[in-house]
Protein backbone atom coordinates (compact mmCIF):
# COMPACT_ATOMS: atom_id res chain seq x y z
CA UNK A 1 0.00 0.00 0.00
CA UNK A 2 3.07 2.23 0.30
CA UNK A 3 4.59 1.40 -3.11
CA UNK A 4 7.48 -0.66 -1.75
CA UNK A 5 10.75 -1.17 -3.59
CA UNK A 6 11.09 -4.87 -4.43
CA UNK A 7 14.17 -6.61 -5.81
CA UNK A 8 13.79 -10.13 -7.23
CA UNK A 9 16.53 -12.73 -7.48
CA UNK A 10 16.18 -16.22 -9.01
CA UNK A 11 19.00 -18.76 -9.13
CA UNK A 12 21.61 -20.46 -6.94
CA UNK A 13 21.67 -19.56 -3.27
CA UNK A 14 23.70 -16.33 -2.81
CA UNK A 15 23.17 -16.44 0.96
CA UNK A 16 21.18 -14.12 3.17
CA UNK A 17 22.32 -10.49 3.02
CA UNK A 18 23.16 -8.41 6.08
CA UNK A 19 21.76 -4.98 6.84
CA UNK A 20 18.08 -5.91 6.66
CA UNK A 21 15.61 -5.52 9.53
CA UNK A 22 13.97 -8.92 8.94
CA UNK A 23 14.79 -12.11 7.03
CA UNK A 24 12.22 -14.91 6.68
CA UNK A 25 12.28 -18.18 4.70
CA UNK A 26 9.71 -20.66 3.46
CA UNK A 27 9.84 -23.66 1.09
CA UNK A 28 7.30 -24.08 -1.69
CA UNK A 29 6.74 -26.75 -4.34
CA UNK A 30 6.20 -25.64 -7.94
CA UNK A 31 4.01 -28.26 -9.65
CA UNK A 32 3.95 -26.37 -12.99
CA UNK A 33 7.56 -25.21 -13.30
CA UNK A 34 6.40 -21.58 -13.16
CA UNK A 35 6.69 -19.09 -10.29
CA UNK A 36 5.99 -15.36 -10.43
CA UNK A 37 5.60 -12.41 -8.07
CA UNK A 38 1.89 -11.54 -8.11
CA UNK A 39 -0.29 -8.75 -6.79
CA UNK A 40 -3.22 -9.28 -4.42
CA UNK A 41 -5.40 -10.31 -7.38
CA UNK A 42 -2.96 -13.10 -8.35
CA UNK A 43 -1.88 -11.24 -11.48
CA UNK A 44 1.88 -11.43 -12.17
CA UNK A 45 3.67 -8.14 -11.50
CA UNK A 46 6.53 -9.35 -13.69
CA UNK A 47 6.17 -12.02 -16.38
CA UNK A 48 9.62 -13.54 -15.88
CA UNK A 49 9.57 -17.14 -14.65
CA UNK A 50 11.34 -17.36 -11.28
CA UNK A 51 11.29 -21.19 -11.26
CA UNK A 52 14.72 -21.50 -12.87
CA UNK A 53 14.99 -25.27 -12.29
CA UNK A 54 11.49 -26.27 -13.41
CA UNK A 55 9.13 -28.41 -11.35
CA UNK A 56 10.17 -29.06 -7.76
CA UNK A 57 11.00 -27.42 -4.41
CA UNK A 58 12.18 -23.81 -3.97
CA UNK A 59 13.44 -21.86 -0.96
CA UNK A 60 11.82 -18.42 -0.85
CA UNK A 61 13.87 -16.00 1.27
CA UNK A 62 12.43 -12.53 1.93
CA UNK A 63 14.49 -9.63 3.29
CA UNK A 64 12.65 -6.54 4.58
CA UNK A 65 13.76 -3.08 5.70
CA UNK A 66 12.08 0.21 6.66
CA UNK A 67 8.63 -1.33 7.02
CA UNK A 68 7.85 0.92 9.99
CA UNK A 69 9.58 4.11 8.83
CA UNK A 70 7.26 7.00 8.06
CA UNK A 71 9.75 8.85 5.88
CA UNK A 72 11.08 5.89 3.87
CA UNK A 73 9.61 3.44 1.38
CA UNK A 74 9.61 -0.19 2.56
CA UNK A 75 12.25 -2.27 0.74
CA UNK A 76 12.24 -6.00 0.05
CA UNK A 77 14.68 -8.48 -1.47
CA UNK A 78 13.04 -11.74 -2.55
CA UNK A 79 15.33 -14.66 -3.40
CA UNK A 80 13.89 -17.72 -5.20
CA UNK A 81 16.40 -20.58 -4.85
CA UNK A 82 16.00 -24.09 -6.31
CA UNK A 83 15.94 -26.80 -3.66
CA UNK A 84 17.52 -30.24 -3.86
CA UNK A 85 16.20 -32.44 -6.68
CA UNK A 86 15.95 -36.20 -6.74
CA UNK A 87 16.22 -38.31 -9.86
CA UNK A 88 12.44 -38.61 -9.94
CA UNK A 89 10.56 -35.32 -10.10
CA UNK A 90 7.79 -35.02 -7.47
CA UNK A 91 4.31 -35.66 -8.76
CA UNK A 92 1.94 -32.70 -8.50
CA UNK A 93 -1.09 -33.15 -6.23
CA UNK A 94 -4.09 -32.51 -8.57
CA UNK A 95 -6.52 -35.31 -9.42
CA UNK A 96 -5.40 -38.03 -11.78
CA UNK A 97 -7.50 -39.04 -14.76
CA UNK A 98 -8.81 -42.08 -12.95
CA UNK A 99 -10.30 -39.82 -10.25
CA UNK A 100 -11.63 -37.10 -12.56
CA UNK A 101 -15.25 -36.95 -13.73
CA UNK A 102 -16.96 -34.85 -16.37
CA UNK A 103 -15.07 -32.92 -19.06
CA UNK A 104 -11.30 -33.01 -18.62
CA UNK A 105 -8.45 -30.71 -19.62
CA UNK A 106 -5.29 -32.83 -19.53
CA UNK A 107 -1.82 -31.35 -19.78
CA UNK A 108 0.55 -33.53 -21.83
CA UNK A 109 3.29 -30.96 -22.57
CA UNK A 110 5.58 -29.78 -19.77
CA UNK A 111 8.15 -27.90 -21.85
CA UNK A 112 6.26 -24.58 -21.92
CA UNK A 113 5.42 -23.69 -18.30
CA UNK A 114 4.77 -20.00 -18.99
CA UNK A 115 2.20 -20.83 -21.69
CA UNK A 116 0.52 -23.30 -19.34
CA UNK A 117 0.36 -20.62 -16.65
CA UNK A 118 -1.31 -18.23 -19.13
CA UNK A 119 -3.86 -20.90 -20.00
CA UNK A 120 -4.69 -21.42 -16.32
CA UNK A 121 -5.09 -17.69 -15.80
CA UNK A 122 -7.52 -17.57 -18.72
CA UNK A 123 -9.60 -20.29 -17.04
CA UNK A 124 -9.53 -18.46 -13.72
CA UNK A 125 -10.75 -15.21 -15.29
CA UNK A 126 -13.98 -16.89 -16.47
CA UNK A 127 -14.79 -19.57 -13.87
CA UNK A 128 -18.48 -19.58 -14.79
CA UNK A 129 -17.56 -20.73 -18.32
CA UNK A 130 -15.17 -23.51 -17.34
CA UNK A 131 -16.46 -24.58 -13.92
CA UNK A 132 -17.41 -28.06 -15.14
CA UNK A 133 -13.93 -28.79 -16.51
CA UNK A 134 -11.49 -30.73 -14.32
CA UNK A 135 -7.86 -29.73 -14.94
CA UNK A 136 -5.36 -32.62 -14.84
CA UNK A 137 -1.79 -31.41 -14.33
CA UNK A 138 0.29 -34.54 -13.80
CA UNK A 139 3.67 -35.28 -15.40
CA UNK A 140 2.67 -38.95 -15.55
CA UNK A 141 0.72 -38.04 -18.71
CA UNK A 142 3.57 -36.26 -20.51
CA UNK A 143 3.46 -37.04 -24.23
CA UNK A 144 0.29 -39.15 -24.02
CA UNK A 145 -1.75 -39.64 -27.19
CA UNK A 146 -5.55 -39.39 -27.33
CA UNK A 147 -5.87 -43.19 -27.27
CA UNK A 148 -3.56 -43.47 -24.27
CA UNK A 149 -5.61 -40.88 -22.40
CA UNK A 150 -8.84 -42.72 -23.15
CA UNK A 151 -7.37 -45.89 -21.67
CA UNK A 152 -6.60 -44.11 -18.38
CA UNK A 153 -10.13 -42.78 -17.82
CA UNK A 154 -12.08 -44.73 -15.23
CA UNK A 155 -15.39 -46.52 -15.89
CA UNK A 156 -18.39 -47.38 -13.74
CA UNK A 157 -19.92 -50.79 -13.09
CA UNK A 158 -21.79 -50.60 -16.40
CA UNK A 159 -18.56 -49.78 -18.27
CA UNK A 160 -19.58 -46.15 -18.88
CA UNK A 161 -16.56 -43.76 -18.83
CA UNK A 162 -16.32 -41.21 -16.02
CA UNK A 163 -15.39 -38.61 -18.64
CA UNK A 164 -16.80 -38.62 -22.16
CA UNK A 165 -15.06 -35.45 -23.34
CA UNK A 166 -11.35 -34.64 -23.11
CA UNK A 167 -9.42 -31.50 -24.06
CA UNK A 168 -5.65 -31.82 -24.36
CA UNK A 169 -3.00 -29.17 -23.67
CA UNK A 170 -0.29 -30.54 -25.95
CA UNK A 171 2.80 -28.88 -27.43
CA UNK A 172 1.01 -27.33 -30.41
CA UNK A 173 -1.81 -25.97 -28.26
CA UNK A 174 0.58 -24.29 -25.82
CA UNK A 175 2.66 -22.82 -28.65
CA UNK A 176 -0.25 -20.66 -29.88
CA UNK A 177 -1.93 -17.68 -28.21
CA UNK A 178 -5.31 -19.18 -29.22
CA UNK A 179 -4.58 -22.44 -27.37
CA UNK A 180 -6.01 -24.76 -30.07
CA UNK A 181 -6.72 -27.77 -27.84
CA UNK A 182 -7.34 -31.22 -29.30
CA UNK A 183 -10.91 -32.28 -28.45
CA UNK A 184 -11.31 -36.03 -27.92
CA UNK A 185 -14.65 -37.87 -27.93
CA UNK A 186 -14.67 -40.66 -25.33
CA UNK A 187 -18.26 -41.80 -25.79
CA UNK A 188 -18.50 -45.59 -26.07
CA UNK A 189 -18.86 -46.94 -29.63
CA UNK A 190 -18.16 -43.51 -31.17
CA UNK A 191 -15.19 -43.31 -33.53
CA UNK A 192 -15.15 -39.55 -34.18
CA UNK A 193 -11.75 -38.17 -35.08
CA UNK A 194 -10.28 -35.64 -32.68
CA UNK A 195 -10.17 -32.01 -33.82
CA UNK A 196 -8.69 -28.81 -32.44
CA UNK A 197 -10.74 -26.05 -30.83
CA UNK A 198 -9.53 -22.73 -29.42
CA UNK A 199 -9.82 -22.15 -25.69
CA UNK A 200 -12.25 -19.27 -26.31
CA UNK A 201 -14.61 -21.56 -28.24
CA UNK A 202 -14.12 -24.54 -25.93
CA UNK A 203 -16.35 -23.12 -23.21
CA UNK A 204 -19.47 -23.13 -25.39
CA UNK A 205 -18.42 -26.47 -26.88
CA UNK A 206 -18.26 -28.12 -23.44
CA UNK A 207 -21.54 -26.56 -22.31
CA UNK A 208 -23.47 -27.65 -25.39
CA UNK A 209 -21.99 -31.14 -25.30
CA UNK A 210 -22.98 -31.56 -21.65
CA UNK A 211 -26.53 -30.42 -22.43
CA UNK A 212 -26.64 -32.75 -25.45
CA UNK A 213 -27.64 -29.80 -27.64
CA UNK A 214 -25.14 -30.89 -30.28
CA UNK A 215 -23.07 -33.90 -31.20
CA UNK A 216 -19.30 -34.12 -31.37
CA UNK A 217 -19.41 -34.39 -35.16
CA UNK A 218 -21.47 -31.18 -35.40
CA UNK A 219 -18.45 -29.30 -34.10
CA UNK A 220 -15.75 -31.23 -35.92
CA UNK A 221 -17.40 -30.36 -39.26
CA UNK A 222 -17.02 -26.65 -38.47
CA UNK A 223 -13.23 -26.55 -38.38
CA UNK A 224 -11.31 -24.18 -40.64
CA UNK A 225 -8.79 -25.07 -43.30
CA UNK A 226 -6.15 -25.48 -40.60
CA UNK A 227 -8.32 -27.98 -38.71
CA UNK A 228 -9.16 -25.57 -35.86
CA UNK A 229 -12.66 -24.65 -34.67
CA UNK A 230 -12.94 -20.98 -33.63
CA UNK A 231 -16.65 -20.03 -33.46
CA UNK A 232 -18.35 -19.38 -30.11
CA UNK A 233 -21.99 -20.37 -29.40
CA UNK A 234 -24.04 -19.75 -26.26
Amino acid sequence: MENPIVTLYAGDDPGAEEGWDEVEEITVISTTGFLALCDSGYEPVRKENLATAGVGPYLIRVHAKDRSSDDKKPRFLIQVIPGERTETAPEPPPSTIEEGAGPLLVRTCFEQPEAWARLLRALEKAPERYDSVTVIDNRAYAGFTADQLRMRIGRDDEDWPDSTLVLVADERALASAEFPLPAVNNLPDDDDEAFRITLAAAASFVTNMELANTSFSDWSRGTGADGIYREEHY
